[in-house]
């Protein structure tokens, strides 16, 4: 399942902070959060062919620097499952007084 391999490449990451959808309620910072909101399948002659997985990944930290940091090593880490398509996007959130890193990119599998 590509929810496994997405986990095993970036697990070691934020020294194992991370997290499936969303992160505890008071996991120390930085951390990560991963999240497959959308998958669809290729019609092939023979049934489905391959499944084109969008990926979400969500690097939080005190800094934007950090949380830049924490994003760039979590993208490199994906790289041996060949992503493409790579958004990125920056923003801080006041409530938690966080700053985020988010990459939107596609794995085929």
């Amino acid at each position: 399942m590509i929810q496994v391999e997405i986990y095993q490449a970036i697990e070691a990451l934020a020294e194992g902070r991370v997290h499936a959808l969303v992160a505890p309620q008071g996991t120390a910072v930085p951390y990560l959060v991963h999240s497959l909101p959308s998958r669809s399948s290729d019609d092939a002659i023979a049934g489905m062919g391959a499944t084109r997985a969008s990926v979400q990944l969500d690097a939080y930290a005190h800094s934007q620097l950090e949380a830049d940091q924490l994003l760039e090593a979590a993208i490199d880490a994906l790289d041996p499952l060949d992503p493409s398509g790579l958004i990125q996007l920056q923003d801080y959130e006041n409530d938690t007084g966080l700053y985020r890193a988010t990459a939107e990119l596609t794995i085929w599998h």
